[in-house]
């Protein structure tokens, strides 16, 4: 009680520059996330926030550590005009039909349904709060097999949005791409070509595997940039989250 009292005076003295959450209990998490969201009441921050949430429910109660890291400064000149959204992902985000794995969806891979995947859960959050935004995805599972030689115009239709949500990393292989040294680079060619014009918000998510280099740099990169970061690594450490083939199994409910 008494940390969770500091943390909420430095932020309403607006000293906190980051929030970190280790090994902390749902509730306290919780807690802290409801307080931004009292406290920061304008809609940028709801945004982001309520993103944050969503992810932090995919920890649900097999992970009993996360680690949350919310850089405080906001771009103002943002404030009320998130319109488009966009998810880049791997199979988390959408696969199709693989016999190979007993897969017959079109989705977030191993979600029972549709409806119940990650990203559809969290259009419906967020159409919820403004029926206006526009939520656009895609599977660019092909950036991190071949990062080096990635064809940036394939996704030409996703530039220009208000807020990107970056959840790659699992397909990264630190030992056998003889190109990994510039994946933090191209990562971040990734980001600057979808956003030209450098006024998106960006949030970053790191792998589901426990790769610690991979995940290390996504980590490091997010910090760097003060981008807000969150971590979902400790979810692989649940066997119960591995799904078909031991797949991230990643399936939320309202």
């Amino acid at each position: 009680m008494l940390e969770f009292l500091i943390v909420m005076y430095l932020i309403r003295e607006e000293k906190l520059q980051f929030l970190f959450i280790r090994g902390a209990e749902k509730r306290v998490i919780l807690e802290s996330i409801a307080l931004f969201y009292f406290i920061y009441t304008n809609y940028m921050r709801k945004i982001i926030l309520h993103i944050l949430i969503i992810f932090f429910l995919l920890l649900n109660n097999s992970c009993k550590k996360a680690e949350i890291i919310y850089p405080k400064p906001i771009d103002t000149t943002m404030v009320g005009k998130i319109r488009t959204v966009v998810i880049l992902g791997n199979s988390i985000v959408r696969y199709g039909p693989d016999p190979s794995l007993g897969w017959t969806g079109d989705w977030g891979l191993d979600a029972s349904i549709q409806e119940n995947d990650f990203v559809h859960i969290l259009i419906r959050n967020l159409q919820s709060k403004d029926n206006r935004i526009i939520v656009k995805f895609k599977n660019i599972a092909d950036f991190e097999f071949n990062h080096a030689s990635f064809q940036f115009s394939t996704i030409d239709t996703l530039k220009n949005a208000d807020l990107i949500v970056m959840k790659i990393g699992e397909n990264v292989n630190f030992t056998a791409d003889p190109n990994y040294n510039q994946f933090i680079s191209d990562y971040d060619k990734l980001i600057q070509y979808l956003d030209p014009a450098n006024k998106a918000v960006k949030l970053i998510v790191d792998g589901f595997w426990d790769h610690p280099d991979v995940n290390n740099d996504i980590r490091n990169y997010a910090l760097s940039k003060k981008y807000p970061l969150i971590s979902i690594t400790d979810l692989s450490s649940v066997s119960k989250n591995k799904g078909l083939a031991g797949i991230p199994m990643i399936e939320l409910c309202d």
